[in-house]
C-alpha cells in the first residue's frame, strides 16, 4: 500500500521536474481523491474479512452438525438392527415353543384346543349374523320410521289446511252473527218506533203488535178486514193498513211477508173450496193493497195462506177461534 503510494508520488515529480506545470491546487485535489479512495478501499477490505470469517463459521458449524446427524444415523441403524436381531430370536423361540406344547400336549389338551377353535368360529359366526340382523333392522326401521314421519307431515299439513279453513269458516260465522245481531238489534229498534206510530190502533184493539228475537209482527183480527166467508177488504180498514204501510215503510230494507190463517170450520164454497183457499186469497188481499194503494217496494212483499194449521190457542171457544181467524203481517231483517 505504501510502495504505491510512494510511485504515484515519484511519478508526480518526475512530472513536474519532466517540465509539465502542475499547481498545487491540482495537486492538493489529486492526494484528496487518492486519500478517500484508499480508505473506501480499506473499508471494503474490512467488510470482506468479516464477511469471510463469518462464512468460515457458519461452514465450521454446518460441517458439525451434519457429523453429529451422521452419527446418530449411524447409531440408529446399529440400534434397529439389533432390535430386529433379538424381535426374531423372540419369535422363534415363541415358535418352538407354541409346537413343543402342541407336540408335547395330551389328547384331552388337543379336544379342548378344538373346542375351543370350534367356539371362536362358532360365535364369529353368531356375531357376523347378529350384525346383519341388525343392520336390516336398522335399514327396515329407518325406512319405517321415515315413512311415518312422512306420513305425519302429511297429516299435520292437512290439519293445518283443514283448522285453517274451519277459523275461516268461524270467522265468517261470527261475522256474519254479528251481522245478524246488528240486524235484530236494528229490528227492535224499529218495532219501537213502528209501535210509538200504531200506538192509537193498539189501544183500541184494532191490531196487536208481537216482538220476536227475528221477527216483528203486526196481527189484524179478520173480523176488521173482511165479512165472514169473504176475502174482500172492509173499506173502513183501508186507512188502519195505509197507517200501517206507511209506519213499516220507513225501513224499506225489511221483507215483509203476510200471512192469512183461519179457525178450524171448514168452508165448502165454490170460490173456496177449503180454508187453505180462503186464507191465502185474504193474505193476497192484503198484500194487493199494499202493492196499489202504497208505496211499498212489491218485490219485499209476499204472501202465503196457512189455513186453519197454525192457530194461536186450540179451537174450543169463539174466542179462541176468533184470535186464530187472522191476517199477520210479518216483519224480517231484510237481507
Amino acid at each position: 500500500m505504501k510502495i504505491t503510494g510512494l510511485l504515484i508520488i515519484c511519478c508526480v515529480l518526475i512530472s513536474l521536474t519532466g517540465g509539465c506545470v502542475v499547481t498545487k491546487k491540482s495537486y492538493t485535489s489529486i492526494l484528496s481523491d487518492y486519500t478517500a479512495l484508499d480508505l473506501e478501499k480499506q473499508k471494503l477490505e474490512e467488510e470482506l474479512s468479516d464477511t469471510k470469517s463469518k462464512n468460515d463459521k457458519t461452514i465450521s458449524e454446518q460441517k458439525n452438525r451434519i457429523s453429529s446427524l451422521e452419527q446418530e444415523i449411524k447409531d440408529f441403524k446399529e440400534k434397529y438392527t439389533n432390535d430386529m436381531a433379538v424381535a426374531a430370536s423372540r419369535q422363534d423361540e415363541l415358535s418352538n415353543s407354541i409346537t413343543t406344547l402342541k407336540n408335547e400336549s395330551s389328547e384331552e389338551t388337543q379336544s379342548l384346543l378344538q373346542q375351543i377353535t370350534d367356539l371362536q368360529e362358532k360365535y364369529d359366526t353368531d356375531i357376523t349374523a347378529k350384525n346383519d340382523t341388525i343392520t336390516t333392522l336398522k335399514s327396515k326401521h329407518r325406512d319405517e320410521l321415515e315413512t311415518m314421519n312422512n306420513k305425519l307431515d302429511h297429516e299435520i299439513q292437512s290439519n293445518k289446511m283443514v283448522s285453517g279453513k274451519l277459523l275461516d269458516q268461524i270467522e265468517k260465522l261470527e261475522n256474519m252473527n254479528a251481522e245478524k245481531e246488528k240486524a235484530l238489534n236494528e229490528l227492535s229498534r224499529q218495532a219501537d218506533q213502528i209501535e210509538k206510530q200504531l200506538r192509537v190502533e193498539i189501544e183500541n184493539g184494532e191490531i196487536t203488535l208481537k216482538r220476536y228475537k227475528t221477527k216483528t209482527i203486526i196481527n189484524i183480527d179478520n173480523s176488521i178486514l173482511f165479512d165472514s166467508g169473504k176475502a174482500m177488504l172492509k173499506k173502513k180498514v183501508r186507512k188502519s193498513l195505509a197507517k200501517i204501510a206507511r209506519a213499516i215503510n220507513k225501513y224499506p230494507e225489511n221483507n215483509i211477508q203476510i200471512e192469512g190463517h183461519t179457525d178450524n170450520v171448514p168452508i165448502h164454497t165454490e170460490q173456496f173450496p177449503s180454508n187453505w183457499e180462503l186464507s191465502s186469497a185474504r193474505a193476497l188481499a192484503v198484500l194487493r193493497f199494499f202493492a196499489d194503494k202504497t208505496d211499498m217496494d212489491p218485490r219485499k212483499l209476499s204472501a202465503v195462506g196457512y189455513g186453519e194449521y197454525h192457530p194461536l190457542a186450540p179451537n174450543d171457544t169463539k174466542k179462541n177461534k176468533r184470535m186464530n181467524r187472522r191476517v199477520d203481517i210479518v216483519i224480517l231483517p231484510g237481507g
